[in-house]
């Protein structure tokens, strides 16, 4: 899988240094390589980030530790994503749900459409566009708290 990761810093002392975290994400996946990756994209970014190696794990980490968005792959072992976005479905206060798949080229068309009708607000395919990806969780996550806010 070919990425390329840019990066922009702020100046220390400048004051988008100083700026305020954008949000917490919570990243649920069972390959660590794929978790490192985005990690790196959402902490360069200016995001807290924790993470989770299958759904169980998130859930479990859900109970302690709210965050703002979660990010979940669709096929994993021990609670795959669907049962993430159907758990987190139940809750009256929810964080937006990004999922994402890497399954086979014949699943790819069903796999993300299934996890919008069953409730995340958006779906990518692996290898994910990090630059696409940020920019939906900035969206999402801006749209959460406008509406917390009001």
């Amino acid at each position: 899988m070919d990425m390329t990761l840019y990066e922009l810093r702020a100046k220390p002392g400048s004051p988008a240094a100083a700026e305020p975290s954008p949000g917490s994400v919570l990243l649920v996946d069972d390959d660590p390589d794929f978790r490192g990756m985005v990690r790196t994209a959402f902490l360069r970014a200016g995001y807290t980030v924790r993470e989770a190696e299958n759904g169980n794990a998130a859930l479990t980490i859900l109970m302690d530790h709210p965050v703002d968005l979660v990010v979940t792959d669709i096929i994993m072992p021990e609670a795959d994503g669907y049962e993430v976005i159907l758990r987190l479905k139940e809750q009256q206060s929810r964080p937006p749900l990004i999922a994402v798949t890497g399954g086979s080229l014949r699943l790819r068309m069903e796999l993300p459409g299934m996890a919008r009708l069953l409730g995340a607000e958006a779906a990518f395919e692996k290898p994910v566009d990090l630059k696409a990806l940020l920019a939906e969780a900035g969206r999402l996550i801006a749209a959460r708290k406008a509406d917390a806010a009001r």
